[in-house]
């Protein structure tokens, strides 16, 4: 895939980033369930992401992505645990549709 830098990167490398991040996604699950500090990892989560739209505008679910993960920052801890692990759910479902596009 050509990014808008003008460099072509290896679909499989950015397959495997991405499968990466969405482990790292579905990780806040429990995170947040134990009590642990899960706040970090979705805020350095996002900026990769952001990044990633930088870097491949035309992927349209990436912007999709980025709303759903700042979404829940903006939420924090107020949001219900439910709601929280739907969109994580969400989330982690765009990861696998961006990574099937990329095939």
């Amino acid at each position: 895939m050509i990014t808008k830098y003008g460099i072509d990167i290896n679909n499989k490398n950015i397959q495997a980033n991405f499968n990466r991040i969405g482990n790292q996604i579905f990780k806040l699950l429990p995170m947040r369930e134990e009590g642990k500090n899960w706040t970090k990892p979705l805020e350095t989560l996002t900026v990769e992401v952001i990044g990633w739209c930088s870097l491949l505008p035309d992927q349209k679910d990436l912007l999709a992505l980025c709303a759903k993960l700042e979404g829940l920052k903006a939420c924090g801890e107020d949001s219900d645990f439910k709601f929280y692990r739907r969109v994580i759910f969400e989330a982690c479902s765009l990861v696998d549709k961006i990574k099937d596009e990329l095939e």
